[in-house]
Protein backbone atom coordinates (compact mmCIF):
# COMPACT_ATOMS: atom_id res chain seq x y z
CA UNK A 1 0.00 0.00 0.00
CA UNK A 2 1.43 3.37 -0.99
CA UNK A 3 1.88 6.17 1.54
CA UNK A 4 -0.70 8.42 -0.22
CA UNK A 5 -3.33 5.67 -0.23
CA UNK A 6 -2.65 4.98 3.47
CA UNK A 7 -3.09 8.68 4.29
CA UNK A 8 -6.41 8.84 2.39
CA UNK A 9 -7.64 5.70 4.15
CA UNK A 10 -6.77 7.16 7.56
CA UNK A 11 -8.51 10.45 6.71
CA UNK A 12 -11.65 8.62 5.53
CA UNK A 13 -11.71 6.53 8.70
CA UNK A 14 -11.35 9.64 10.89
CA UNK A 15 -14.12 11.40 8.94
CA UNK A 16 -16.40 8.36 9.27
CA UNK A 17 -15.74 8.13 13.02
CA UNK A 18 -16.40 11.86 13.44
CA UNK A 19 -19.64 11.70 11.45
CA UNK A 20 -20.84 8.62 13.36
CA UNK A 21 -20.20 10.38 16.68
CA UNK A 22 -22.07 13.46 15.46
CA UNK A 23 -25.00 11.35 14.23
CA UNK A 24 -25.22 9.58 17.58
CA UNK A 25 -25.26 12.98 19.29
CA UNK A 26 -27.96 14.42 17.00
CA UNK A 27 -30.19 11.32 16.68
CA UNK A 28 -32.26 11.97 19.87
CA UNK A 29 -32.95 15.50 18.61
CA UNK A 30 -34.13 14.18 15.23
CA UNK A 31 -36.34 11.60 17.00
CA UNK A 32 -37.93 14.35 19.10
CA UNK A 33 -38.56 16.50 16.00
CA UNK A 34 -40.22 13.59 14.17
CA UNK A 35 -42.67 13.07 17.07
CA UNK A 36 -44.37 16.42 16.31
CA UNK A 37 -47.64 15.88 14.38
CA UNK A 38 -47.04 18.90 12.14
CA UNK A 39 -43.67 17.55 10.92
CA UNK A 40 -44.07 15.99 7.50
CA UNK A 41 -40.46 15.06 6.90
CA UNK A 42 -36.94 15.18 8.30
CA UNK A 43 -33.83 14.75 6.19
CA UNK A 44 -30.33 14.50 7.61
CA UNK A 45 -27.82 15.09 4.79
CA UNK A 46 -24.08 15.06 4.48
CA UNK A 47 -22.35 18.30 3.42
CA UNK A 48 -22.96 17.45 -0.25
CA UNK A 49 -26.73 17.34 0.33
CA UNK A 50 -27.06 13.56 0.00
CA UNK A 51 -29.54 12.03 2.50
CA UNK A 52 -27.97 10.01 5.30
CA UNK A 53 -31.09 9.53 7.45
CA UNK A 54 -34.70 10.35 6.61
CA UNK A 55 -38.31 9.42 7.28
CA UNK A 56 -39.31 10.35 3.69
CA UNK A 57 -38.99 8.51 0.40
CA UNK A 58 -35.46 8.65 -0.98
CA UNK A 59 -36.30 10.66 -4.11
CA UNK A 60 -38.07 13.40 -2.13
CA UNK A 61 -35.33 13.44 0.50
CA UNK A 62 -32.66 13.74 -2.20
CA UNK A 63 -34.54 16.59 -3.91
CA UNK A 64 -34.92 18.51 -0.64
CA UNK A 65 -31.34 17.79 0.45
CA UNK A 66 -29.74 18.99 -2.78
CA UNK A 67 -32.04 22.02 -3.18
CA UNK A 68 -31.51 23.16 0.43
CA UNK A 69 -27.74 22.70 0.07
CA UNK A 70 -27.69 25.07 -2.91
CA UNK A 71 -29.99 27.56 -1.20
CA UNK A 72 -27.97 27.35 2.02
CA UNK A 73 -24.75 28.00 0.15
CA UNK A 74 -26.22 31.08 -1.55
CA UNK A 75 -27.52 32.30 1.82
CA UNK A 76 -24.12 31.75 3.42
CA UNK A 77 -22.42 33.80 0.68
CA UNK A 78 -25.01 36.58 0.97
CA UNK A 79 -24.66 36.86 4.75
CA UNK A 80 -20.85 36.80 4.48
CA UNK A 81 -21.03 39.66 1.99
CA UNK A 82 -23.24 41.71 4.34
CA UNK A 83 -21.26 40.91 7.50
CA UNK A 84 -18.17 38.67 7.29
CA UNK A 85 -18.31 38.01 11.05
CA UNK A 86 -21.87 36.65 11.01
CA UNK A 87 -23.04 33.14 10.14
CA UNK A 88 -26.25 31.33 9.25
CA UNK A 89 -27.69 29.31 12.15
CA UNK A 90 -31.07 28.34 10.72
CA UNK A 91 -32.56 29.03 7.33
CA UNK A 92 -36.37 29.13 7.48
CA UNK A 93 -38.60 29.24 4.41
CA UNK A 94 -42.38 29.47 4.57
CA UNK A 95 -44.73 28.72 1.71
CA UNK A 96 -48.52 28.43 1.69
CA UNK A 97 -48.30 24.74 2.51
CA UNK A 98 -44.95 24.16 4.20
CA UNK A 99 -42.35 25.59 6.50
CA UNK A 100 -38.88 24.31 5.69
CA UNK A 101 -36.08 24.79 8.20
CA UNK A 102 -32.45 23.99 7.51
CA UNK A 103 -29.94 23.79 10.35
CA UNK A 104 -26.31 23.52 9.22
CA UNK A 105 -23.80 21.47 11.18
CA UNK A 106 -20.09 20.80 10.70
CA UNK A 107 -20.54 17.42 8.99
CA UNK A 108 -24.19 17.49 7.91
CA UNK A 109 -27.39 19.52 7.58
CA UNK A 110 -30.82 18.88 9.03
CA UNK A 111 -33.83 19.74 6.86
CA UNK A 112 -37.26 19.75 8.54
CA UNK A 113 -40.51 20.14 6.61
CA UNK A 114 -43.68 20.85 8.54
CA UNK A 115 -47.18 21.94 7.69
CA UNK A 116 -47.47 25.73 7.63
CA UNK A 117 -49.27 26.71 10.82
CA UNK A 118 -51.81 29.06 9.23
CA UNK A 119 -52.65 26.41 6.64
CA UNK A 120 -53.10 23.78 9.35
CA UNK A 121 -55.27 26.07 11.49
CA UNK A 122 -57.40 26.90 8.48
CA UNK A 123 -57.89 23.20 7.70
CA UNK A 124 -58.89 22.52 11.33
CA UNK A 125 -61.37 25.43 11.28
CA UNK A 126 -62.94 24.08 8.07
CA UNK A 127 -63.28 20.60 9.64
CA UNK A 128 -64.87 22.08 12.78
CA UNK A 129 -67.34 24.13 10.70
CA UNK A 130 -68.25 21.04 8.68
CA UNK A 131 -68.96 19.12 11.90
CA UNK A 132 -71.13 21.95 13.23
CA UNK A 133 -73.18 22.18 10.02
CA UNK A 134 -73.61 18.39 9.79
CA UNK A 135 -74.91 18.25 13.40
CA UNK A 136 -77.71 20.76 12.64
Amino acid sequence: MSFGLLQRTIKRKALLESMTASLNEINPIVDRIMEDDSVEGVVLTNKEGVPVLTNMNLIGATNYGLAMRRLGYMTHLSIAEIDPFDEVLILRIRTKKLEVMVAPHLEFNIVVMQAARAHKKMANNIKQNEKKTSNH
